[in-house]
């Protein structure tokens, strides 16, 4: 979230400006709370919006065309309480959806249909071995569920494909392709992902910096994903993975050189852009490549000494959730990054690109505040890398904004949608159950009522009144 911006909309806006209420439907649901969930969704190619909620007694499912206006309702008694959580869905090819009901260790898998017109359900059910696996993941893509597992002994990740009643089951073989560190020592994939496990990244919606931060990314788009290996600091290693085919295509982009060897690196992939950082205590160089030539399209550096020239905030340090306290240069802020696992996130807005560059770290107990803050504004590093390294959270970031042509931009930023949403579930107490998705050119923020007993969503856009391309 951006959090130089908090003061100024909590002061100055009004969430009239970014948000408006589409439409809410009557819904009680009954306890227990450990069974109740809600899911909103979207099919891909009707463009028909769902929502999903279930309690510990039946399921709800309400149908929205793509005006937002109440089409089509059901409500059954819902599965077996063995499949207690409800972890995905899917849609046919005419539109009918597909809930996935598992049991805790994700081993069986109820599959339910539910045709609306008729007002029928057709189950399947799927027995999940794991032998050898780990989940990393699932995920939504082309009206198909998935869920990603790892081979534990063997360089292999395995997709299992949800949609129309069928179970498909890929394996994608990395035993070809060779992984190593910095100083060229070979690793196995394995190895990697037992360090830097996989964090999806959705770029249709803001990324926090603790995610962006995370050395192994996955990004799923239309009819592709993406693995972003950044575990050895001289380059960023990639797997395009064709969900059509399953061919897997390897690139290696090179990190930004920096004077001296000790570095900091890591990246972020956003519409066919590879956003690289790199740093060590003496200075920090991030640079915008094109992801299919390497291309350098823009490039800033800055040493220590320097101010940073495309930063659009001060440098913050934010330690165990309290206030963001503003570093007075860079050369500080370069000393506290080593402690912290470097990264960056990029978001687009109508008119920029904003980017927050920083580092995060969780750790395991909490100290003394004044005198931690105190040491790291003054510059006692040791001092300062010991309370950073026992906090149980950090956050040290600056966020910067970029034009289209991918030049520093010193226009005032407008708030996101984020931003207001955040705001709203601070406000209001009886929200629950809620989750966001990009819809056409907003966000729709669902959510459950607990005081009126209904299902509620709202529009919010970045910005006062505007709209995406």
């Amino acid at each position: 979230m951006t959090k130089f911006l908090t003061f100024f909309i909590l002061t100055h806006c009004s969430l009239l400006f970014s948000q408006t209420v589409l439409t809410s439907y009557p819904l009680e649901l009954r306890k227990s709370r450990e069974f109740q969930q809600i899911i909103n969704a979207e099919n891909t190619k009707t463009h028909d919006v769902f929502v999903f909620a279930s309690d510990k007694e039946n399921v709800t499912i309400l149908k929205y065309n793509t005006a937002l206006f109440l089409s089509d309702n059901f409500t059954i008694a819902r599965p077996n309480l063995d499949y207690k959580a409800l972890v995905g869905y899917s849609f046919s090819d005419d539109g009918i959806p597909t809930l996935y009901w598992s049991s805790e260790d994700f081993k069986n898998i109820l599959a339910v249909q539910y045709d609306l017109n008729t007002k029928t359900t057709a189950s399947f059910i799927y027995q999940l071995s794991f032998f050898n696996e780990t989940i990393v993941n699932q995920f939504q893509e082309n009206n198909s569920f998935y869920i990603v597992s790892e081979k534990n002994k063997e360089q292999k990740l395995v997709l299992y494909i949800f949609k129309n009643g069928k179970k498909e089951e890929k394996t994608l073989d990395f035993t070809s392709f060779k992984f190593q560190n910095k100083e060229t020592q070979p690793l196995t994939l394995n190895e990697i992902l037992e360090v830097c496990p996989i964090e999806k990244i959705n770029t249709t919606e803001f990324t926090p910096l603790f995610k962006g931060s995370q050395k192994t990314k996955m990004y799923v788009l239309k009819n592709r994903m993406l693995l972003t290996l950044d575990h050895n600091f001289k380059e960023t290693q990639t797997f395009d993975i064709d969900l059509n085919s399953f061919i897997i295509q390897e690139k290696k982009i090179p990190q930004p050189n920096t004077k001296t060897q000790v570095s900091l690196g890591n990246s972020f992939f956003y519409e066919n852009k590879l956003y690289q950082l790199t740093a060590n205590e003496q200075e920090l160089i991030f640079e915008i490549k094109d992801y299919n030539s390497g291309a350098v399209i823009n490039s800033f550096q800055v040493d220590k000494k320097d101010t940073i020239s495309f930063k659009n905030s001060p440098l913050f340090v934010q330690i165990d959730g309290q206030k963001p306290t503003e570093l007075k240069n860079t050369s500080r802020f370069l000393q506290r990054l080593l402690f912290l696992n470097a990264g960056l996130t990029v978001y687009k807005t109508q008119k920029e690109i904003l980017l927050t560059i920083g580092g995060t770290r969780e750790g395991e107990s909490p100290f003394d505040y004044s005198m931690g803050f105190n040491a790291i504004m003054n510059g006692n590093v040791t001092y300062a890398g010991n309370l950073l390294m026992n906090s149980r959270s950090i956050n040290l970031y600056f966020e910067s904004v970029l034009d289209k042509k991918f030049q520093h931009s010193k226009k005032e930023q407008q708030p996101l949608a984020i931003d207001f949403i955040s705001r709203f579930v601070y406000e209001h107490k009886e929200v629950s159950l809620q989750s966001t998705f990009r819809f056409k050119n907003y966000y729709i923020f669902g959510y459950y009522d607990s005081k009126a007993k209904q299902y509620v969503m709202r529009k919010f856009m970045d910005g006062f009144g505007n709209s995406f391309q």
